[in-house]
């Protein structure tokens, strides 16, 4: 009877002594025992050795060029242009001066950038211009006022600079693009400019009314219609002649700017 009772408390100690011996034995032995038909549903919930190591590893990509770094973006530069340019005057306006006999002949460069927005319908840029080449053909033979005296030219070379200038530009990302120009600065010759007592030297400002026509991605054919040029010096000496010539211009127009931008 005895025997029997020892039995059946073995007998049902069994799975809780399996169950133990489950719980302490090695990753090794549980693999062995596996094998040899354990049952694994019966291991407890604690984590092995390879998942702590897997969870405490630090997180790698599976291909780390796929992350690409992140840059920040800018905003596009503002729309820029330099232009070779040149004009011939062809009469006189008589507007803020009373010189009816001198003509003028220009070449340079323009530099045109988009600084002031919109106002009017028309792009706002500022405007700036370098004259290598100013020929002035003046009488030979003036007075101290600039009146013409006798007969025959001379040629007066010279050089402008106007750092100062608006450009008003209509329908700037269209094939025609209407334009109007204004800008001040200063003008240089080799001698006394419009009289023998006037000076080496004048203040100028220039008027421009014309269009631009595309002729590729980045460049632009500028067409001056009609313009203004004035100079004088202001009484910087006891005389002040002046001059306003009508003139037009023609130019050709570079883009900067990425190839293929819509203009």
């Amino acid at each position: 009877m005895l025997k029997k009772r020892v039995a059946l408390l073995l007998l049902a100690a069994s799975p809780m002594l399996a169950k133990h011996c489950v719980a302490q034995a090695s990753p090794i032995q549980k693999e062995q025992m596996a094998s040899n038909g354990a049952e694994t549903a019966s291991l407890p919930d604690s984590p092995s050795e390879t998942q702590v190591a897997s969870a405490t590893a630090p997180m790698r990509p599976r291909d780390a060029s796929a992350i690409r770094p992140v840059t920040p973006s800018h905003p596009a530069p503002p729309a820029q242009e330099i232009a070779i340019e040149g004009f011939a005057s062809y009469g006189h306006w008589q507007i803020f001066a009373a010189g009816h006999s001198e003509f003028l002949y220009t070449a340079g460069i323009e530099y045109d950038r988009n600084s002031w927005g919109n106002f009017l319908g028309a792009q706002m840029d500022y405007a700036a211009e370098f004259l290598p080449v100013v020929i002035l053909r003046q009488p030979r033979v003036l007075d101290k006022w600039g009146n013409k005296k006798g007969k025959g030219y001379v040629t007066v070379p010279g050089l402008g600079f106007s750092p100062i200038g608006l450009r008003m530009l209509w329908r700037p990302d269209k094939a025609f693009k209407p334009y109007f120009t204004v800008k001040g600065g200063a003008v240089g010759f080799t001698q006394k400019a419009l009289s023998p007592d006037a000076s080496y030297y004048a203040f100028s400002l220039s008027e421009s009314i014309g269009f631009y026509a595309r002729m590729s991605d980045r460049w632009d054919v500028r067409v001056g219609l009609f313009g203004d040029y004035h100079f004088s010096n202001a009484y910087a000496t006891s005389y002040n002649p002046g001059l306003d010539v009508m003139n037009s211009s023609i130019a050709f127009s570079y883009h900067f700017g990425g190839t293929g931008i819509p203009r």
